[in-house]
């Protein structure tokens, strides 16, 4: 599947209106903060810095998404994965700004901001929901298979013939999109290989377990009361205007991973941007986690840590390096990929049809003259 040209104009016109507001809100931070460092310990979550919730408005996502949206607007424009991109763009930005709706209307908020400055906050919410959705029906307008305007051949050429994998004739592109203007997809366009894609399901999937087994600490450890208010928020827990609770984020990233997992594991076409985006999470998460150890000082004093505390740093070097590899295997493409595992239940796959063994044989991993990226 491929996007109109329009619909490619009109994603990045979105991605552009959508980092213009979030740019808007970190420009505001950055002369209200003092300087660019206390802003980013505030990000990162530094304790003695918290009391600037009342002043500041941003959080670390904030300008992730700024990166996200930008990359998704070239992606429109540029790359075989717009779509993927696109809706990427729209899921985290609903995932992100949705719980903006109730929080800016609690009558706690009354002493975190002026009335003038949340309904600023209130406006751009609403805002960037909306131009989400837009995002999404743009895609789904536009979206059309990527063959459909050569018909049977190719600019008038020959018959197509069938593929090593018994496919279609025209292989398909990264993860089944095809190049932008709506081309047929390109002979031996690059696609991350089988083990590649492997190591990102593994490490998703991981990554996504940690954060449900944080999710269920916090479960036992709070009161029924006190638990909810990591959904829904709550006058004791200091969040910036723009923040959302810390345990609707934290189902978001095990949704948003499991889900980028379960798609790169059949090779759909969201999974590619949908993995960058989560792991993109992960590693600034890790990074800002593992920069507040440094900081306090945790890492010199590791071994004298309670318990929870080691397991709180322990779980940012590994959403920093599950992350940043991920990040590596994703990014990466190498056209040895072979048959995804729904194609390889397909009727007659595989019964007398030819296969290239030469392109990762009939194993999960490359040949080992071609290690993975990634190890």
């Amino acid at each position: 599947m491929t996007l109109t040209r329009g619909s490619r104009a009109t994603g990045a016109a979105l991605c552009a209106a959508l980092a213009a507001i979030t740019a808007a809100w970190i420009v505001r931070d950055l002369r209200v903060a003092d300087g660019p460092a206390a802003l980013w310990w505030f990000w990162a979550g530094d304790g003695r810095t918290l009391l600037s919730a009342r002043r500041l408005t941003t959080t670390l996502h904030d300008p992730l998404l700024l990166v996200g949206y930008a990359v998704a607007g070239f992606a429109a424009v540029r790359s075989r994965v717009a779509a993927g991109a696109l809706v990427a763009a729209a899921v985290v930005t609903l995932a992100v700004r949705l719980p903006g709706l109730w929080l800016l209307s609690a009558h706690w908020m009354d002493l975190r901001a002026t009335g003038e400055l949340r309904g600023r906050a209130l406006v751009s919410v609403f805002a960037a929901l909306a131009v989400a959705v837009g995002l999404v029906v743009t895609v789904a307008a536009g979206w059309r298979p990527g063959d459909a305007p050569h018909g049977t051949a190719v600019h008038g050429s020959a018959p197509q013939q069938r593929s090593s994998y018994g496919t279609a004739p025209q292989q398909r592109s990264s993860y089944g999109t095809a190049p932008h203007g709506g081309e047929p997809p390109v002979p031996g366009a690059a696609r991350p290989r089988r083990g590649a894609l492997l190591t990102a399901f593994v490490l998703l999937t991981a990554a996504a377990a940690v954060r449900a087994a944080w999710e269920l600490y916090w479960t036992a450890r709070l009161p029924g009361g006190s638990y909810a208010g990591r959904f829904t928020g709550r006058d004791n827990l200091l969040l910036p205007l723009l923040g959302a609770p810390p345990g609707w984020l934290n189902t978001a990233v095990v949704a948003l991973s499991l889900t980028a997992a379960g798609g790169v594991l059949f090779r759909a076409s969201f999974a590619r941007p949908l993995g960058l985006a989560a792991a993109g999470l992960l590693t600034a998460s890790g990074i800002a986690g593992i920069a507040l150890s440094v900081r306090l000082d945790l890492l010199g004093h590791f071994g004298a840590l309670p318990a929870v505390d080691r397991l709180a740093v322990g779980s940012w070097v590994f959403e920093l390096a599950a992350g940043a590899v991920t990040l590596g295997v994703l990014a990466r493409g190498d056209a040895a990929a072979g048959p995804s595992a729904a194609e390889r239940l397909r009727p007659g796959h595989g019964n007398g049809e030819p296969r290239d063994l030469g392109s990762g044989g009939t194993g999960l991993g490359p040949p080992a003259s071609s290690p993975p990226p990634g190890r």
